[in-house]
This record gives C-alpha cells, structure tokens and sequence, in this order.
C-alpha cells in the first residue's frame, strides 16, 4: 500500500508540474492571468494569481480566499469562478492573514512589523493600517490571530534584542498593548476558543530546540512554558483548544502538544514540513511539505500520517474550507491551490 502510495504521489507531481509548466502560471506579458487548470483526476486545481502568496485565508462561507503578497496587496480570489476578483492594495509587505470568526474583517501583517493592516473582507478594501510599537524590523516573520468573540488581535513580532506580542483593540484597530516573551522569538500565535489564553511558539538564542508559551490574555503574564524539542516554524490549534500543533521545517517533523499536561508526540514527516492548518472539527491536521511538493494528513486521534497529496512546487502555507472538504495552498510560484480532499484520497472522518 506504502509504494502505491508512493507511486500515485509521483504521477500526480509530474502531471501537476507538466501542467504548472505548460500554462506558465505567472502574469503573462499582456497583464492578464490565465485561467484555472484542474489535475487529470480532478483533485487539484491550480488558480493562477499575480505573485507568490505568503498565506492563504477562507471566509466561512467558503466563497472567497483572500491571500498576501509581499509584493504589497491582498488578493481576493472567487473560489467559485476561480479567479482572482479584487485586489487591496496595502502600500506595505503584507505577509499573515487571520479573519475574524465570521469572515467579515481581516488582519494582516506588514513583514517590516511596523504596521497591521485591517481589511473589510465584503468590500475588499483596506480599513486602517494600525502603527504597531515595533522596536526594530523583525528577524522572523510575524504572525497574527484574533480571538474567536473578534475582539482582540494579536501579533508576534522578533528581534535581535526584543521579542514581543503586540495586543490590538480590533473594534477600535488601536493598540491596546505590549508583552514582553521572555527571550522566546515569536514564529506562530493562536488564542484559546475563550479568549482567555494566548499560545505563542517559538525559540531562543541559536533555536535548537523551542518553547511553545501560555500567556494570560487579560494580564499577558506567561503562565507557563512547554518545551519543545524542535525548533517550530508554525503553530496551529485544535478547536477545543486541548492540542497545539508547531511544523518544525529542517527538522522534518510535526510537534503535537497536549496543552493540558504540557506532554508532546513527535511525528515524523517528509521534508521541510512549514505550512499548517487543522479542519474545523479537530479530526485532521493539514500540512505542507515545502521540500517534498506534498500535503500530508495527520489524523489527530492516532498521530498518524493518513495521506499524502502531491501539489505543485514547494508548498508554502494551508487553509482548510469550512466544510472540511477542500484545502488552499500558496507556492513559492504565482498559483494558488484547491485540493478536493475527496478527490485526493483523504479520508472522510
């Protein structure tokens, strides 16, 4: 079954990537974008976009992703059509995207950390761009959540001598606060479903290893600090806010933590695991394989590696569909990714 696998995963990359090659997925000269192109199997289809996307994010009616481009706009792509529709431009390098619960706001990164830009997600349109007390440019990439009531949001920023969580008033878009992260170098942030803790993972000095840090949302006091044993390049969380999940990049593997006992299983992955995501209803984590062109699918109650999805070159970062039915991938080329889940194997609980 293993080398089945095996076997299917590389027919589907060369038709992927023969299919990548022959409609030259980039903008072509004429300044227009080509049309979507569908797998022989139908389970992957590639959406032509301007430029690489840095992150991906659907709303929960599952009708539009918008996707980051450090090229200094947020794309909104029609998910039915299959096109990119509007483009918001930022004037900055917008890298994180995090939506509210109900998909109506968006917040996303400036990759210099000195700015967060909101978005009206219905209007595809820049509201604010919220001056962030960032000390100096960040040696990581900064990360954003919002709690799910979309009161707060949150953002990561890492330095050579400063290391912080910057707290956001997302019904005024004015900063709220600073937190101090006790030497940790912010990669991935995420709030409890209550709102009442925030998780920050990340590393110190040369990150050999990492800390995945619990910080009181109301006091940003560090409640505690869970090892971890390597360095993460992502975080993601479990619904009910039991489990975090950190991709670990060269060290190839995913960090499954059990907020509770602050315990951690380790498993294995194919190469450069760094995008991450987990479906709605915390059955499956999702996770790109930048080094191999894969997706891998993590069965939570297991641990265990139940599929893998060929997609087209180096993966970046994943979205899950509200109906758990179809994933979104960013390249490091200018395509974006619709997997039909069904399509490609994964199974359906």
């Amino acid at each position: 079954m293993k080398e089945h696998q095996r076997v299917r995963r590389g027919v589907m990359a060369a038709m992927i990537l023969a299919m990548v090659a022959s409609s030259s997925c980039a903008v072509p000269s004429g300044g227009g974008l080509g049309a979507a192109q569908t797998s022989p199997s139908g389970a992957v289809t590639i959406i032509p976009i301007t430029n690489y996307g840095t992150d991906v994010a659907v709303v929960p009616s599952g009708t539009r992703a918008f996707v980051p481009l450090q090229t200094g706009s947020v794309l909104a792509v029609d998910l039915t059509s299959k096109q990119v529709v509007s483009t918001i431009d930022t004037g900055g390098r917008p890298y994180a995207i995090a939506l509210t619960r109900d998909g109506a706001r968006g917040y996303v990164t400036d990759l210099s950390g000195q700015s967060l830009f909101a978005l009206d997600t219905a209007n595809a349109s820049l509201t604010k761009t919220i001056a962030l007390e960032a000390m100096e440019f960040p040696t990581r990439s900064p990360a954003v959540a919002v709690s799910r009531d979309g009161f707060w949001a949150y953002v990561t920023n890492a330095g050579n001598m400063d290391d912080h969580l910057a707290v956001i008033d997302a019904g005024s878009n004015k900063p709220y606060g600073v937190h101090g992260l006790g030497g940790v170098h912010p990669v991935g942030v995420a709030v409890s479903p209550d709102g009442k803790r925030v998780f920050v993972a990340g590393c110190k000095l040369a990150c050999v290893d990492g800390n995945l840090l619990v910080l009181d949302a109301a006091s940003g006091n560090i409640i505690s600090s869970i090892h971890l044993t390597a360095a993460p390049v992502g975080l993601a969380l479990s619904p009910d806010g039991s489990r975090a999940y950190t991709p670990t990049g060269l060290a190839g593997t995913l960090q499954a933590i059990d907020i509770a006992n602050g315990s951690m299983t380790s498993i294995s992955l194919d190469a450069e695991p760094l995008g991450i995501d987990v479906d709605p209803r915390g059955t499956f984590v999702y996770v790109t394989c930048y080094g191999a062109n894969e997706v891998q699918v993590i069965d939570t109650r297991t641990n265990a590696v139940v599929a893998t999805v060929s997609v087209a070159n180096e993966p970046r970062s994943i979205a899950v569909g509200p109906d758990s039915k179809s994933v979104y991938v960013t390249h490091s080329s200018p395509i974006l990714s619709v997997v039909d889940l069904q399509l490609a194997g994964v199974p359906a609980t």
